[in-house]
Formats: structure tokens, sequence, C-alpha cells
């Protein structure tokens, strides 16, 4: 099966990539969800080494991208756009209350809205953002971090991000030294709170609220390879579905078939093949009960004498 590439908007709209660079267009082609790529979602082996959203990314997007170079906001709009254009944007999520502990369950969107960002005030090709500390004072110059370098974020906090991404400060030799024992941590706290709020990106706060006591809150969701919702235990559901459509469709699917197929259109023909196998037992139990499709048995006509 041919399997026809979407063409998606990324959140820099390229306009931090060196105009060497094809994602410096501001687009990338991305290859429909199948149960092979399913598969590899899966792969609990993969994802225990930390190298499952690498290769999935390198999988489902058209000539692949270089984690090193992706940017993190693009990632995420890859990732997003996937998401919905194969699985929908609605989805349950389960979540525990703070104040009853009442554990529930909500229906929650993908449909996320992008930060207002003005492109204009940067430098297009050139990946280099400033902020002024409110209380040194000093303009620190940084660029935002590509996939690859976003990890340090998940895994060391953001200290640590904010050495790697700053490209320079005003009169400061010394990064490390600066963040480690100069700025205070009220300037950390709001350089912090700008950049997860004024860079390109997704406003993914979910709204929550327990059925049982009516507290509300609110949760930052993640956009990684977990929005799928596919687990290793998920891999038996996968090839059951194939299996399924492949044997109750007489042979009119095969087995590479399916599992080539995008997700969408393979649970658009299992919801075919469930409604045609309903009709065709309700016509059976009609027949069998001496009913036919018009419910009346057929009368020969009658004439006056």
């Amino acid at each position: 099966m041919n399997l026809r590439a979407e063409i998606i908007d990324l959140a820099s709209e390229g306009y931090f990539y060196p105009s060497s660079s094809i994602l410096s267009y501001g687009k990338v082609s991305i290859l429909p969800i199948t149960g092979e790529v399913e598969e590899l979602l899966a792969n609990a082996n993969l994802a225990k080494r930390g190298l499952l959203e690498d290769i999935f990314l390198n999988v489902i997007v058209d000539g692949g991208v270089n984690k090193d170079e992706l940017l993190q906001c693009d990632k995420e709009a890859i990732l997003l756009n996937l998401r919905i254009a194969n699985y929908g944007s609605q989805t349950k999520m389960k979540a525990v209350c703070s104040d009853c502990d009442n554990e529930y369950e909500q229906n929650i969107s993908f449909a996320f809205r992008s930060k207002p960002f003005n492109f204009l005030k940067c430098e297009k090709g050139n990946n280099k953002l400033v902020y002024t500390f409110p209380k040194c004072k000093k303009n620190v110059y940084f660029r935002l971090p590509t996939c690859s370098e976003y990890q340090i974020y998940k895994k060391e906090g953001w200290l640590s991000l904010a050495k790697k991404i700053t490209i320079e400060i005003d009169d400061v030799s010394d990064i490390s030294n600066f963040y480690e024992y100069e700025l205070s941590a009220t300037d950390s706290k709001l350089f912090r709170k700008y950049f997860e709020e004024n860079t390109p990106g997704y406003i993914s706060k979910i709204a929550l609220t327990c059925p049982q006591c009516n507290t509300s809150s609110t949760m930052n969701m993640d956009i990684d390879v977990d929005i799928f919702g596919i687990k290793p235990e998920s891999k038996m559901n996968i090839h059951a579905e194939i299996f399924d459509l492949c044997y109750y469709s007489n042979g009119a699917f095969t087995q590479e078939g399916v599992y080539k197929m995008p997700t969408n259109m393979r649970s658009f023909y299992i919801k075919k093949l469930v409604d045609a196998k309903k009709s065709e037992s309700e016509a059976n139990k009609a027949a069998s009960e001496g009913k036919g499709s018009g419910a009346k048995i057929a009368k020969p006509p009658s004439f006056k004498k």
C-alpha cells in the first residue's frame, strides 16, 4: 500500500533554522501511523533504552529527522498532528482528586492552542532570543532547545537546561558560575517562567474536575509518544484487530495489507465490517422468523367474482 504523506506546519515556522536546513521551510511531511508503527510504539525494550521516540520520528517523518537539529517545539507539533490525524483529538484520562482521593476518568482534548509569539522580533535563520533578568537587569541571550537538549530539562531540571541553551549574558564570562552562585532564585524562576510561556509551542494545560467533590485543577500535559496511548500490552490488541479484519472479511484483506494500512482506515473498515455483519445477522433472524425484509408474507391478489 502506498502511504500518502501529509504536510504539516512546524511550531517554529522554520524561523530558527539556517537556510541550508530543510526545516527552514517551516513544514515537514509526515506518514500515517500503521499497525507496523503501532507495534514499534509498543516496544518496551526501545522505550526502556530511551530510543523509542528517536526511532519513531525517523520512521514517521518522510525523509527522517535529526534529533540534534529538530527543535523541541517542532517535535511537539509533529506528535500532536500525528495523534489528531490518526486517532482524533479526544481521549480519556485517569486522574486522582487531590482533595477526596477519588479516582475518576475524564475526557480531554489534544487540540492545544499555539502560544502567542512574535516572530518579527527575531532574526530569521538565527536561533537567538533575549530576556532581561528583572533583578540584576542583565540581558541573557539564549536559543530554543533541540529534542536531545530538552531531555536535560526532564532529567536534570531547569538550571542545567538554562546553562545549555544560554549563548551569552551581559558582562558575564563564566556562565555556569553565574547561574550557580550569582543569579538570584527570583531571577532564575522568572526566566524559567518566561521560557515556558513565551517561546514557540503549545498551551498544553488540561483542566480536570472531580465528579465526586467538584474540585477543579489543571495539569501540564507532556507532548511525547505517550499521547498515542499505546503501551506494551497493546501489542496483542493490535494483532487481534488485524486478524479479525482479515478473517471476518472472508479474504477481502490480507494480513500484510492490514499491517501496513493507516490505522484510521483500519478502524473505518472494522466499523463497516461490524455494521455489515450486524445487518446480516438481523436479516437472517428475520428470515428464520418468517418475516423477510418487509416483515410481511406476500399474498396472491384477490378478485371479485
